[in-house]
C-alpha cells in the first residue's frame, strides 16, 4: 500500500462516507485482565462517540509509509488453515459476529503484546465499495466493481488524566478535577487485508506503529505470523 491508497481508507473514517458495519473493543488492565468488552453495530453509537473513534482510525493511516506504516507479507505457512492469515480471514469474514473468534483475537494479542500497563484493544469491521475511476483518475461514483470488505486493529494507551482545576459551570466555582482515565492515540495497529493497488490483497497487511523504533516483534510474529521489518533507522544505520 501506498500513501494514496492509505489516505483513500482514510476516508472512510468519517461521518459522510462511514464504511464502519461493527465495532468490538476489550479493556485489558496491566495484570492482563480483560475488564470490560465492547460490541456492537458502529452506527448505533452516540455521535460524539463516534468522532472520537474515527479520529483514532484515522491516526492508525498518518505518518510515513516505510515507517510508521509498513507494508508485510505473510510466509506461506500463515496462509495454511489453522495459520495466522488464515485466522485473520476468518475473523473478517465473521464481520466480527463470532463471539468466540473475537475472544480469542483478544486472547492472542493479550498473551503476546508486552506492555505492562492499562490498553483498549479496538476491533471493527468495514465495508468498501471501491469506485472506478476514469482514465483521467476521477472517481466514477456508480461504477463500483469490487467492495473491499476489511478489519482493523488498533491498540490504544489507557492513561490516568493528569490532576488539576477545573470549572463547575453548574455551581459556578472552581474545583479538583475528577481524574479518569482516558483512552489515548493507538500506540500500535495493522489493517487486514491490505488495500493494494485499490483492490483486496489477502497475502498482506498494512502495520501500523506510533514509534517506527518499538514495533513489538512478539506481538507481529505470533499474533499476525510476520517478520518485523528492520526499522528506516536501522537500515541506514547498517
Amino acid at each position: 500500500m501506498n500513501k494514496k491508497e492509505a489516505n483513500e481508507i482514510k476516508k472512510l473514517f468519517t461521518p459522510a462516507n462511514c464504511a464502519i458495519s461493527r465495532i468490538c473493543g476489550c479493556y485489558v488492565d496491566g495484570e492482563k485482565n480483560k475488564k470490560t468488552e465492547l460490541k456492537e453495530a458502529f452506527l448505533s453509537l452516540p455521535e460524539e462517540e463516534a468522532f472520537k473513534y474515527f479520529a483514532i482510525f484515522r491516526s492508525a493511516l498518518s505518518g510515513t509509509v516505510g515507517k510508521n506504516m509498513v507494508n508485510m507479507e505473510f510466509p506461506l505457512k500463515a496462509e495454511e488453515e489453522g495459520g495466522t492469515q488464515n485466522f485473520l480471514l476468518k475473523l473478517r469474514d465473521s464481520q466480527l459476529k463470532d463471539d468466540a473468534l473475537t475472544e480469542e483475537f483478544y486472547d492472542r494479542i493479550i498473551a503476546n503484546y508486552d506492555y505492562g500497563e492499562n490498553y483498549y484493544i479496538i476491533l471493527i469491521h468495514c465495508a468498501y465499495d471501491i469506485p472506478a475511476r476514469s482514465a483521467d483518475g476521477l472517481e466514477m461514483e456508480d461504477a463500483s466493481d469490487f467492495v473491499y470488505e476489511f478489519i482493523q486493529c488498533v491498540i490504544c494507551p489507557v492513561k490516568l488524566s493528569k490532576a488539576g482545576l477545573c470549572y463547575n459551570s453548574e455551581a459556578d466555582t472552581i474545583e479538583n478535577s475528577i481524574r479518569g482515565w482516558l483512552v489515548e492515540a493507538p500506540d500500535t495497529g495493522f489493517l487486514f487485508p491490505a488495500f493494494t493497488d485499490r483492490n483486496t490483497d489477502i497475502h498482506g497487511l498494512l502495520y501500523y506503529s506510533k514509534n517506527p523504533e518499538q514495533m513489538p516483534e512478539q506481538l507481529i510474529g505470533q499474533v499476525l505470523g510476520c517478520e518485523r521489518p528492520m526499522s528506516a533507522k536501522s537500515q541506514n544505520s547498517g
